[in-house]
């Protein structure tokens, strides 16, 4: 090997020095970078962080303000409830409107979508919120609208409430079975009395207590001899254990006109009649419909005579 050879070599063993140490010196370069990015975007905020941050931040104030909007809205319906109820509905003499399962929650599985999502908590607790007030809503708008046409028609709604006693009070002994839950005089189980039975002497005359149309007149087991009135506006009565009936389904008949007299048809004990009010098809104590047309004092006195009754 002469001098030339070892020089080259020499020169091709520097070269290969020199490049490794370019090229340790450009990974830890880029190992001091990474090692520096990490530590400015773990310490420090990049601008794209900041916008994600604030986005974030604005979400989920614009959320806080939905749920305190829906908040809001359910205070006020509950307001325009309570007022519906104890105003509007006791100033016109009105039955709370009826509406089953109004306000009932809707299965979880409604919300079923969202749990696999982030937020979920949040997002089904808004869904949820906004489905209440929808039912809210929707009852709101069916009572209030019940209540406005109620009012528009007064003055046909008073002829035709259920207001006055079906006997003569004079006639009445005792009132023999309230409504409710009651140990059946026949059958001796309990069993729910939809009306009140007002005992009296056979062929005492029976009024319709507002002005109706008969929807039937005639035999109905359990109840002998019944006649039912239709009177509008969701109301219906029921005249039971009749002895006599003046009327047939179709007619028109007036508040105080007799259409019957007391009797002891069907399932009964003794001579007397049995009495209901009906409500969007659903029975309703009549008793509350009896003080419309009496004194306080009576009103009283018939409290008194209704407790003694069902002490007894």
């Amino acid at each position: 090997m002469n001098g030339t050879d070892t020089n080259r070599k020499l020169y091709n063993i520097k070269s290969w020095s020199r490049g490794y140490r370019l090229l340790f010196r450009a990974f830890v370069a880029l190992i001091i970078a990474a090692v520096g990015n990490f530590l400015i975007s773990t310490w420090f905020d990049t601008p794209k962080i900041n916008s994600i941050r604030r986005d974030n931040y604005r979400l989920e104030k614009e959320y806080e303000i939905l749920l305190e909007k829906i908040r809001s809205a359910e205070l006020t319906l509950s307001d325009i409830k309570h007022r519906d109820h104890f105003v509007y509905r006791p100033l016109l003499g009105i039955d709370t409107l009826n509406i089953p399962r109004v306000y009932s929650e809707y299965n979880d599985s409604k919300y079923e979508a969202y749990k696999q999502m982030e937020y979920a908590d949040e997002i089904i607790s808004g869904w949820q919120g906004i489905d209440r007030l929808t039912r809210k809503l929707y009852y709101a708008s069916l009572s209030l609208d019940d209540t406005q046409n109620l009012a528009e028609n007064k003055e046909e709604f008073s002829t035709v409430i259920p207001a006055i006693w079906p006997i003569d009070r004079t006639k009445l002994k005792y009132v023999s079975s309230l409504y409710g839950m009651r140990m059946h005089p026949k059958y001796g189980t309990w069993r729910m009395h939809e009306g009140v039975d007002l005992s009296a002497p056979k062929g005492t005359p029976v009024y319709a207590t507002g002005n109706a149309v008969v929807l039937r007149a005639g035999w109905r087991p359990g109840y002998g001899y019944l006649i039912e009135l239709n009177h509008g506006f969701g109301y219906k009565t029921r005249y039971g254990h009749l002895s006599k009936m003046y009327v047939s389904a179709g007619d028109s008949v007036t508040r105080g006109q007799v259409i019957a007299d007391v009797g002891n048809t069907g399932v009964s004990s003794g001579a007397h009649l049995h009495y209901e009010v009906r409500f969007r098809d659903h029975t309703v104590n009549p008793i509350h419909y009896f003080n419309k047309d009496i004194s306080p004092e009576t009103y009283i006195d018939l409290m008194q005579q209704l407790e003694v009754s069902a002490a007894n």
